[in-house]
């Protein structure tokens, strides 16, 4: 048996606690990094984009983890 990489990382998130669990996950994480930014010199969209960028992979990588972690058997193939 071997996990399937690319089906774990590219399948969108389909169940309720999935979206739910990456919502929060991107919004938290996205006041995370926009709050030291709302004070700077920078532009606001400049500002937008610099904390979206960290906040999408970290919320999507906590996703594909919790996946890996409780989910394994549904992303299972044989491998022969």
């Amino acid at each position: 048996m071997k996990v399937d990489l690319a089906k774990i990382f590219l399948t969108p998130p389909k169940s309720l606690f999935e979206r739910v669990v990456l919502f929060l996950m991107l919004v938290v994480s996205f006041i995370l990094f926009f709050r030291p930014l709302q004070f700077s010199a920078m532009p606001p969209f400049e500002a937008v984009l610099t904390a979206l960028v960290p906040s999408l992979s970290i919320s999507w990588g906590w996703l594909i983890f919790l996946r890996y972690r409780f989910r394994k058997k549904e992303f299972l193939t044989r491998q022969f």
